[in-house]
């Protein structure tokens, strides 16, 4: 006698398959805090609701006191936004960061790259004279001066 499956019973079986492979595996994200542009820790599960690794690199000045911090975690997407954040209080006290969403098991754990760039506009005659290596806070972030030239 052959075992027969009933059409309901395979419809049945099926739909459980597809929802339990729908339900994916949970994320793996390096976790860690500390001093510097980079900090290293152990991969670790995320929980099921959060399905982004992320990067946050945040550089303060309080009176000429810079300090450099990371944190790599977990998070929700719908939360987990790649991008600057910076305010500035005044030339002696602000703060910024830089932040790196990704959604890749242990995505997380490269540094983040520096960023360079390039600007063109109008100045004061003193900028013509800015010599390389110079430090220039600007909003929240704090800028080493590599070349100027002045038409």
């Amino acid at each position: 006698m052959k075992p027969s499956m009933k059409p309901e019973t395979l419809l049945l079986a099926t739909t459980l398959l597809c929802t339990l492979l729908g339900l994916g595996y949970p994320l793996s994200c390096e976790v860690c805090v500390g001093d510097g542009p980079n900090c290293r820790g152990k991969l670790q599960t995320c929980a099921l609701d959060e399905d982004s690794c992320i990067v946050v690199v945040t550089e303060t000045n309080r009176k000429a006191s810079l300090a450099v911090t990371s944190y790599k975690g977990c998070s929700k997407s719908s939360e987990c936004e790649s991008g600057l954040f910076g305010f500035t209080v005044n030339h002696e006290n602000y703060m910024g960061s830089k932040r790196h969403c990704c959604q890749k098991d242990g995505c997380n754990q490269d540094p983040l790259p520096g960023i360079k760039f390039a600007a063109r506009g109008c100045g004061m005659k003193t900028a013509c004279h800015t010599k390389p290596g110079t430090l220039v806070p600007s909003g929240a972030r704090l800028f080493t001066i590599k070349k100027t030239s002045c038409l």
